[in-house]
């Protein structure tokens, strides 16, 4: 189905808790929705599912620069999800239907590391509830295994975690919560005077945390080696940018006639209603679908709009472009197109990126422009790996190079967190010594 460029219709809707579950479903990918629906065709008559055919998996790995249109067979069955295993954990709780759909929207909006990005006052207004009730939900999804999960921040993940130990002490908590910085950067003798705590203290401190995790979800993702299935492919035709949706991935989902027609037949009431459930709910994953369907067209229209030098000159033309910008262009709340973005992929020219890199925020030029944080990145891997191997460039060396040749002005900070999420080692770390 081709996506083109075209006048988007609204898609502002009502919250109720089957939309609830709709926008739940605009997360899974692909495969995930594939399981889903297999899933329910095994507990409902009445629908009958297709399985993928053979052959429509576009057999690609992240960040793939092949043309090739093969398709792979099969996908290797993935383990239990974090999802799945919150929700296992979830119908355990004995919760009125309010709590449990509380708690699950909680564990709908966790990313893959398990943390929680959205506000709770957010997530009550989408789900129609108090903000304490959605606290209270969240309370409960941060007590689940793994430790750590719900958490808000890395401060939380790792408070989480350490409050399960029988080390938690007063001192600690107060350290975490009020001189978390210091720590981190290991300013030992300014915690130890402010706390009145030992250095040794603190280094034991220091050694405990570092066995925590910080992606307590990690554990449920899914291998970096899997295979990619593209949901939108963009291709350049008379020198227009296109977008094909992958019409391979759309579920073949239709109502079993031999049940649909007992659905006439009132006499045996007890079937009866049992028959018009299960086609309520055949409705509602119908409805669901095309939810999830047209947000994700509105969404990659807006994309080929707002990315189209992308799309045609390569990744260092990506603009800045936040999620908050396409929620208003698209008319849905910021964290819908959060989660419709998960776990989706877009085939270009140039491979096949995720969703989510398409999204980038801005740092302002000298000259009155800006250029993306993705963009900045690039200068960054660039320069790191053109320097002189025996006097490689410092985290202040670098921003002054990045001020000087290319108009980018950013701290020592700034470039040693991006250096970090590039997964590029300290100068020190990075020099090489000759011997004679």
């Amino acid at each position: 189905m081709e996506i083109g460029l075209f006048q988007q219709q609204s898609l502002k809707l009502t919250m109720s808790k089957e939309l609830s579950q709709a926008i739940s479903l605009l997360q899974y990918s692909s495969m995930d929705i594939v399981a889903f629906l297999h899933e329910q065709a095994l507990q409902n008559p009445l629908i009958d599912f297709s399985e993928l055919p053979v052959n429509t998996s576009h057999n690609q790995k992240n960040h793939a620069t092949s043309d090739s249109t093969d398709y792979m067979s099969s996908i290797p069955a993935p383990k239990e999800t974090l999802y799945e295993h919150l929700m296992n954990q979830s119908a355990l709780l004995k919760l009125d239907e309010c709590e449990q759909a509380a708690v699950e929207f909680v564990i709908h909006s966790l990313d893959d590391a398990g943390y929680l990005h959205d506000e709770l006052i957010i997530l009550a207004n989408q789900l129609g509830q108090d903000q304490e009730q959605v606290e209270k939900a969240l309370q409960l999804v941060q007590q689940m295994d793994p430790a750590g999960v719900g958490a808000r921040s890395l401060q939380e993940c790792l408070m989480l975690q350490l409050k399960r130990s029988n080390q938690w002490t007063e001192k600690i908590e107060q350290i975490l919560t009020h001189h978390f910085e210091e720590f981190a950067y290991k300013k030992w003798m300014k915690i130890s005077k402010l706390c009145q705590i030992s250095l040794e203290a603190l280094q034991q401190l220091h050694e405990q945390i570092k066995k925590l995790n910080p992606r307590p979800g990690s554990f449920y993702m899914k291998s970096n080696e899997r295979f990619i299935v593209p949901d939108f492919i963009v291709k350049i035709e008379d020198g227009n940018v296109v977008a094909y949706a992958n019409e391979d991935l759309e579920p073949r989902l239709s109502v079993n006639e031999q049940y649909k027609l007992q659905l006439k037949n009132k006499q045996n009431q007890e079937m009866f209603s049992y028959l018009q459930e299960k086609y309520r709910e055949f409705q509602w994953i119908m409805k669901s679908l095309h939810t999830r369907k047209d947000t994700l067209n509105a969404l990659m229209n807006t994309l080929l709009v707002e990315q189209e030098a992308f799309f045609k000159k390569g990744p260092s033309y990506l603009k800045p472009l936040t999620m908050k910008e396409v929620a208003e262009q698209t008319s849905v709340h910021e964290s819908t197109i959060s989660r419709a973005t998960r776990h989706k992929y877009i085939q270009t020219p140039f491979g096949t990126f995720s969703m989510k890199s398409f999204f980038s925020t801005s740092i302002q030029l000298g000259n009155n422009e800006a250029t993306s944080t993705t963009h900045v990145k690039e200068l960054l891997k660039k320069l790191v790996s053109e320097e002189n191997k025996q006097r490689p460039l410092s985290d202040q060396q670098l921003a002054n190079v990045l001020q000087s040749n290319y108009n980018v002005t950013i701290s020592r900070r700034t470039v040693a967190k991006y250096r970090d999420q590039l997964n590029v080692l300290p100068s020190s770390q990075r020099k090489l010594f000759v011997t004679q």
